[in-house]
């Protein structure tokens, strides 16, 4: 991948990062890292999963929405827009692999994962399901735009920390 392409503006009075006009903060990987094995160790990965899942959808809902309108992206667009920003700023190479607009259902693949390489690819369970909830968030806004009910699901099927090549995510839309 060349050079990020993340439009950075610092504001001289504040000091507050903004791309796009959304703040923004720039931590170094083991950070996110540590702090996901911090957590986990209090309170599990499960419930710390779950915790994750419904603040990085409303976050990624929120992100797709602010984008489209600063950029007029389609909202299938807007979804990739947010993956390639996602790997732009060293989450990972995150792809949408396979979308279907009108069932709901998609897949994401992420190669190089932050989180997969924090753990290692011995650690024997998928961690990086902290991508769960933005995947389904970023479905959410496809199907949101596109008029479709359903409640976007997201989960991760495969790991690299789990001993897989790459990570894989599944989307699908259950009935509200």
């Amino acid at each position: 991948m060349a050079q990020p392409e993340v439009p950075i503006e610092v504001d001289p009075q504040s000091g507050i990062w903004t791309t796009d006009g959304l703040p923004m903060l720039y931590l170094p990987r083991h950070f996110l890292v540590n702090m996901q094995k911090g957590i986990e160790n209090a309170i599990g990965a499960e419930a710390y999963r779950q915790i994750l899942y419904g603040s990085s959808d409303l976050s990624a809902l929120q992100w797709c929405r602010a984008e489209a309108t600063t950029h007029g992206l389609s909202p299938v667009e807007t979804f990739r827009h947010y993956l390639k920003r996602l790997s732009q700023r060293g989450y990972g190479q995150l792809e949408i692999t396979a979308l279907d607009e009108a069932a709901g259902t998609g897949a994401v693949t992420v190669r190089h994962s932050a989180f997969a390489l924090g753990y290692g690819p011995k650690t024997g369970r998928p961690v990086c399901y902290v991508f769960e909830g933005s995947f389904a968030g970023g479905m959410r806004y496809v199907l949101e735009k596109a008029g479709r009910p359903g409640e976007p699901v997201c989960r991760e099927v495969a790991c690299a920390a789990d001993g897989h090549p790459e990570c894989r995510f599944e989307l699908r839309c259950e009935a509200v």
